[in-house]
C-alpha cells in the first residue's frame, strides 16, 4: 500500500509542475480550444481577425459572414442550441434590440471607452464607429460650391443633388436619418427627403459617387476614403460642422455559447488597441478607443465635431417611430 502511495505522490507531483509549465507559457497557452464568430465584416478582415488571434491565443477562430439582421435573426432562431459563440460588427441600435439573445460580459480594454460606447448591462460594447460624412465628386461640385454643414446640405439648392441608402434597409443610413431628426426634428426629415435620392443599398452610394453619376452622397467615413487612399483625385470627404453623426458597431458574447471562455477572450482580442489600430489602418475603420493611433489622410476625432446628441439606446427605441414618420414623407414627396 505504502509502494501505491508513494507513486500516486510522483504522479501528482509530476502533474503539478506540468501545470506550472504551463502556466508559465500563459493560460491561453495551457489549451487549444475554439470559438464561432457571425460578423458583418469583409472576408479579407475576418481572415485576419483568425490568423491573429490563433497566434495570440492558440484559439482557432470559425467566422460565418452574414448582415447584421439576418445575423441577428439566425442568433434569435438558435436560442435553444446556439451555434454561434461572439457576434462582431452591428449598429448598436440593432444590437440593443437583440439584448436578450446577449449574456453580460465587461472586457477589460472597455475601461477606457466614453459613456455609450458600453451597454449599461454589459451585454454589447462598442469595437469601432462609423462617421457619417459628405462625399463629394469635385468633377460635379465646385470647390465654392461645397456644403459645410447639414444645414447647407438641407437648402433647396441641394435638390435631386444628394443621394444616400435606404434607412429601412441599411443601418448606417438609419443613423444618418436619426442625427437629422436630433438635430432638425420632423422639418429637418421632411428636407433631407426633399432633396435626397434614395438608393436600396449603402454600396450603391459611395461607388456611384466615386464614378462620377452622382454629385455628393451621404455615407460611412471608411467607404469613401477607401477611394481617396486609392488615389481617385476626384473624391472629397466633408465632415459637417454642426455635427458629425458618430454611430458605434459592437461585439457581444451570445447567451448559452458553447465556448464562453473563448468566447470572451475573443472579444478581448477585437477590442484591443493593437487590434482596433491595425484595423483602423488597413480598413480605415475607425476605432472605438479614444486613445487609438492616428492615420495619414483622416483627421483626429478629438479634431471634430461630434454630435452629442447621437444615444445609441434612444435610436433604438425612435426606429418605428422615425422610420414611420420617414416613409410618410417618402410617399407624400
Amino acid at each position: 500500500m505504502r509502494k501505491v502511495w508513494k507513486k500516486m505522490t510522483f504522479l501528482a507531483s509530476g502533474l503539478t509542475l506540468g501545470l506550472a509549465a504551463l502556466g508559465g507559457i500563459g493560460a491561453s497557452s495551457a489549451w487549444a480550444g475554439e470559438v464561432v464568430l457571425y460578423s458583418s465584416n469583409q472576408p479579407e478582415l475576418l481572415d485576419v481577425i483568425a490568423q491573429g488571434f490563433k497566434e495570440k491565443t492558440g484559439h482557432t477562430m470559425t467566422s460565418v459572414r452574414m448582415g447584421t439582421g439576418e445575423a441577428m435573426k439566425r442568433i434569435a432562431a438558435e436560442r435553444a442550441n446556439p451555434l454561434c459563440d461572439v457576434f462582431w460588427s452591428g449598429d448598436l441600435s440593432v444590437l440593443d434590440n437583440a439584448k436578450a439573445d446577449f449574456a453580460p460580459y465587461k472586457s477589460p480594454e472597455a475601461r477606457d471607452l466614453d459613456a455609450g460606447m458600453v451597454d449599461k448591462d454589459a451585454l454589447w460594447t462598442a469595437s469601432n464607429t462609423h462617421l457619417m460624412v459628405f462625399m463629394v465628386n469635385t468633377e460635379l461640385v465646385p470647390e465654392a460650391d461645397l456644403p459645410k454643414s447639414w444645414a447647407d446640405l438641407l437648402e433647396p439648392r441641394w435638390k435631386g443633388k444628394i443621394v444616400m441608402a435606404n434607412p429601412d434597409k441599411s443601418g448606417t443610413a438609419y443613423a444618418q436619418v436619426y442625427g437629422v431628426y436630433k438635430m432638425f426634428g420632423d422639418e429637418g426629415l421632411a428636407k433631407l427627403v426633399d432633396n435626397a435620392t434614395i438608393l436600396d443599398s449603402s454600396s450603391l452610394v459611395y461607388k456611384g459617387t466615386a464614378e462620377g453619376e452622382f454629385p455628393l452622397g451621404i455615407t460611412m467615413e471608411y467607404a469613401a476614403f477607401r477611394y481617396v487612399a486609392g488615389g481617385n483625385k476626384n473624391v472629397k470627404l466633408i465632415y459637417p460642422s454642426d455635427g458629425v453623426i458618430s454611430a458605434p458597431e459592437g461585439a457581444a458574447v451570445i447567451k448559452g455559447c458553447k465556448h464562453p471562455e473563448e468566447a470572451q477572450l475573443l472579444v478581448d482580442y477585437l477590442l484591443s488597441k493593437e487590434v482596433e489600430d491595425m484595423i483602423f489602418e488597413k480598413y480605415y475603420r475607425r476605432p472605438a478607443r479614444p486613445d487609438a493611433a492616428a492615420i495619414e489622410g483622416l483627421p483626429a476625432t478629438s479634431s471634430l465635431n461630434i454630435l452629442k446628441a447621437f444615444d445609441p439606446a434612444e435610436a433604438s427605441e425612435l426606429k418605428n417611430v422615425i422610420l414611420s414618420k420617414w416613409k410618410k414623407l417618402v410617399l407624400n414627396k
